[in-house]
């Protein structure tokens, strides 16, 4: 269930002011490949009033937790899920972002942090609607985001320079009878 903070291989839990949270950060948002893939950002170096500022908003987030490996102690950060309100809360509309840190992309972490967020927002904060983007020179997460179960609705055309050159960001959403319908089919409600 999403209210443990818990899913198969991975726990969940807030974002503390540590040196340890910071550097697992700062690692995170330094890594180029994982940078350029995920942010509309210039890619630069991040000072530390840009994570400060990161930090801040994160804090103010909906849903903002670390995602770790329960494997050592304390668990290891390989990266962050937040949910963000994206109109007033009582229409029950959030946006997610996630980032993984690349040296433990591939490997499912992605799916199973995004699925348990999914579950916490649709089962435990009561969301209607939950989105998510990509650009659309990162196939991988649009692919990604499909399999899961979100659907394309939209594409902001040309919003993003990389490498020279413009490209799309794909808007794409899930609705809370969506997600019913894929993860639980079958399954009793539980009262």
């Amino acid at each position: 269930m999403a209210s443990s903070f818990r899913s198969d291989r991975l726990v969940y839990r807030s974002l503390e002011d540590t040196p340890e949270d910071k550097a697992c950060l700062l690692s995170i948002f330094s890594d180029r490949t994982s940078s350029e893939n995920a942010t509309n950002y210039l890619v630069k170096p991040m000072s530390s009033a840009d994570l400060d500022a990161f930090l801040s908003g994160f804090r103010e987030c909906f849903l903002g937790v670390l995602v770790c490996l329960p494997t050592t102690t304390p668990p290891k950060p390989i990266g962050y899920v937040n949910l963000q309100h994206t109109t007033h809360p009582h229409h029950r509309s959030c946006t997610m972002s996630i980032r993984i840190s690349s040296e433990e992309q591939g490997k499912g972490y992605g799916s199973e942090a995004i699925k348990w967020v999914l579950e916490w927002g649709f089962q435990v904060a009561g969301l209607h609607r939950v989105s998510i983007g990509c650009f659309s020179f990162n196939e991988g997460a649009r692919r990604l985001y499909e399999r899961l179960g979100f659907v394309v609705e939209g594409r902001t055309r040309e919003v993003a320079w990389k490498n020279g050159g413009w490209h799309d960001c794909i808007e794409m959403g899930m609705l809370e009878g969506e997600w019913r319908e894929r993860y639980l089919v079958g399954e009793q409600p539980q009262g």
